[in-house]
């Protein structure tokens, strides 16, 4: 059986959660990994030794930059994981040199580049896997079939509600910064409820947003958001991502009522309070992701999480913002 051979972009923490991934498929392997060195000398010279260290403890090759691991003949796939400015030009130049494509969330921060990679990659017949992993969790999927069956009966109203704190390498560094991360708390960690929000619900009509800068000062955006949202069918469905607090018990998870029942995702699926599927675990949503990525690649089967979710979860993202700085609601 041949592999696919893996090159992993960017050394952050969320590496190591991909390697985990994809070490338990048979028919892929991690192959190396390559880091954007930027900085002064000194942070430069750190940086280096840090992806040496990384690689020996995967046992992996290091390269020397992005440019060598994408031209690698050796190499079918690559893992984008570096800081979001990277992104689209990494995700060209990979599809140029026709490789398949995991790139992490946000996949990109510009809507007007979106279709330029999903022509490319149609062009070039390769995949470019949105790495939304929250959505392989069997929690999640099961949850889908259940609305889908009809269940709950009509769905009145939703939450979806994450809180935590960030560590204090992440409060300081790349995220801190609106230039390189675009935003805060919502277009970070709120990309994974808002695109497991439009994989159970789909896409609102119309919504108002709040943003606020409550504990994290020193970032330049928002460490909590808030958005309101209305469907077509006007059920109503409420989001909240914050980085302010960790105390969260009780309040974090996904909450849908329906006039027939309800279902809820904590640390299990519940429907009408029974367990239905205890799959929530966040490292088996990368093992999970990783077999999806590679059957995608395999079959040309679709991601359960699309360039279209991309598109729609920039749109809420963008739009929330807009809302809360001009207080309107944002009509679809």
């Amino acid at each position: 059986m041949k592999k696919i051979r893996i090159g992993i972009v960017g050394m952050g923490f969320i590496a190591g959660w991909h390697y985990n991934g994809f070490a338990v498929q048979e028919d892929a392997e991690i192959v190396g990994m390559c880091q954007d060195f930027h900085g002064t000398s000194e942070q430069i010279s750190e940086k280096k030794k840090q992806l040496e260290k990384s690689c020996a403890d995967f046992g992996i090759k290091p390269y020397n930059d992005f440019d060598e691991m994408v031209n690698d003949p050796n190499i079918d796939a690559l893992i984008i994981g570096s800081i979001n400015p990277y992104h689209y030009d990494q995700i060209i130049a990979g599809l140029n040199a026709g490789k398949h494509l995991l790139v992490e969330k946000p996949v990109v921060t510009d809507l007007n580049q979106i279709d330029p990679i999903i022509k490319l990659a149609k062009e070039k017949d390769k995949i470019v896997f949105p790495a939304h992993n929250f959505a392989y969790r069997g929690a999640v999927k099961k949850a889908k079939e259940v609305l889908e069956s009809g269940v709950l009966g009509k769905i009145i109203h939703s939450s979806f509600v994450i809180s935590h704190t960030l560590i204090p390498a992440h409060q300081t560094g790349w995220r801190a910064k609106k230039e390189l991360g675009t935003g805060g708390t919502l277009i970070d960690s709120g990309h994974h409820i808002i695109y497991q929000c439009l994989y159970l619900l789909g896409m609102p009509v119309a919504i108002h947003g709040f943003t606020s800068k409550l504990v994290l000062t020193n970032m330049d955006c928002e460490d909590t958001a808030q958005v309101n949202m209305q469907y077509a069918d006007g059920s109503l469905c409420f989001l909240m991502q914050s980085w302010a607090s960790g105390n969260a018990d009780g309040v974090n998870g996904f909450r849908i009522l329906g006039e027939k029942g309800n279902l809820v995702i904590t640390d299990a699926l519940y429907v009408n309070g029974e367990k239905i599927s205890d799959d929530v675990e966040y490292g088996n949503s990368f093992v999970n992701q990783a077999r999806a990525f590679l059957d995608s690649v395999k079959t040309g089967i679709e991601p359960i999480s699309t360039l279209e979710d991309v598109r729609n979860t920039l749109k809420i993202v963008f739009s929330t913002y807009e809302s809360a700085e001009k207080n309107i609601v944002i009509r679809f």
